[in-house]
């Protein structure tokens, strides 16, 4: 876990990866809550990816990931300081439901377990936002264990 945090630091300050989104005090401070994220995954979780996108107020944005099949797999978002509402739909690869979080806040956390495929897709649903896009971050971990 050490050397995933410095690797994203890395990332973060060096501006190497993403020059242009590492200007955006929204995304930065975003990446900082990707680190912080680390400290409150499962025990024995680890992070396998992350990353941040621009949802437009009202809309929804999926991603697309492969993660290990039949593994326990913690999914994280958060959303910048316009951002009142962000919800969280997990789904495999045939668009069944794996789990959601639907609450009234902007940092919905989703446990499920991965079927055999390995495919999900995170769909964030910006429900509330006070400007007209917010930038929303996710953190998806991984249980070794599995």
């Amino acid at each position: 876990m050490v050397f995933a945090r410095r690797i994203i630091a890395a990332v973060l300050f060096a501006g190497v990866a993403f020059p242009a989104l590492a200007q955006n005090s929204y995304v930065s401070r975003l990446y900082e809550q990707v680190l912080e994220n680390m400290e409150y995954a499962q025990s024995g979780y680890t992070l396998d990816t992350f990353g941040i996108v621009r949802i437009n107020s009202g809309e929804t944005a999926t991603i697309e990931l492969d993660v290990p099949a039949k593994t326990a797999v913690q999914i994280m978002g958060d959303c910048d300081e316009d951002c009142y509402d962000l919800d969280l739909v997990v789904r495999n690869a045939s668009g069944k439901l794996l789990g959601e979080d639907r609450l009234d806040d902007y940092y919905p956390i989703v446990s499920i377990v991965s079927d055999g495929s390995g495919r999900i897709a995170l769909e964030f649903d910006l429900a509330d936002c006070a400007a007209s896009y917010c930038y929303a971050a996710y953190s998806v971990f991984i249980d070794r264990a599995d």
